[in-house]
């Protein structure tokens, strides 16, 4: 069971019967919107309620979501986008439905000449593409350039597993095994690094105490901080 309202602060908002919920929570989310998810037990008028009281989080919260929103990278044939190892070909043609194809050096959309490319279900074709690429090429680089990292600067990991998660660029486990996104191959090599490096140095320091940073700061020639400040300019999320 699910409603929308419409709230002129914010826009709409969906509110979202859950079984599983036990309490009222309002979820703003990149290119998602607000959802308010609601126990079984109460009533859209309490979530309205509750609602109307978060307002001012909610119009903060999604003045910074939209900011990060703006940068979102709408992909056109007028621009060259590449991975790194592949070049994105979009090729409209006479045909009803989309195709993509991942080559060893391209990334193929083929899609209905009579859509825009801008068109949202073509961005969305080319975005899952692109996904497949990235992870395709996670596999064949990260753990070539994480070894040789490693080999580098005397750091001797468990083992290393590659996932498509947006919720993390890099993780590192209590038992030295480290975790990477496949997102991490759509930032500049020098940012690729310094994840790789951060997590490597989580296995001489568990915290991002001063002797973590140091550490960092010394296997990144002194460029740990602003490698650190650059690395807000990118998310999982955008391409």
């Amino acid at each position: 069971m699910e409603k929308v309202v419409h709230y002129p602060e914010v826009g709409d908002i969906k509110y979202v019967k859950s079984k599983r919920a036990k309490r009222i929570n309002i979820s703003v989310r990149l290119l998602k919107g607000i959802v308010v998810t609601v126990p079984y037990h109460s009533s859209y008028t309490e979530a309205e309620r509750f609602v109307k009281e978060k307002l001012d989080w909610i119009i903060k919260t999604k003045n910074k979501i939209e900011k990060v929103e703006q940068n979102q990278t709408v992909f056109t044939n007028d621009d060259e986008y590449r991975t790194k190892f592949r070049t994105l070909k979009l090729i409209p043609e006479e045909r009803k439905n989309l195709r993509l194809h991942v080559s060893d050096n391209f990334i193929e959309i083929y899609y209905p000449q009579y859509l825009l490319v801008t068109h949202a279900g073509v961005q969305d074709a080319i975005k899952r593409a692109m996904e497949h690429a990235w992870n395709i090429e996670a596999h064949e680089y990260l753990p070539s350039r994480l070894n040789d990292l490693a080999q580098q600067f005397d750091f001797v990991y468990n083992k290393l597993t590659i996932k498509n998660t947006r919720s993390f660029w890099g993780s590192c486990a209590p038992d030295n095994s480290i975790t990477l996104s496949s997102h991490l191959m759509h930032l500049p090599d020098k940012l690729l690094d310094y994840v790789l490096l951060h997590e490597l140095c989580h296995i001489i320091h568990k915290n991002h105490g001063k002797e973590f940073w140091a550490l960092l700061n010394q296997v990144t020639n002194g460029q740990a901080r602003l490698l650190a400040k650059e690395m807000r300019k990118y998310n999982t999320q955008i391409y």
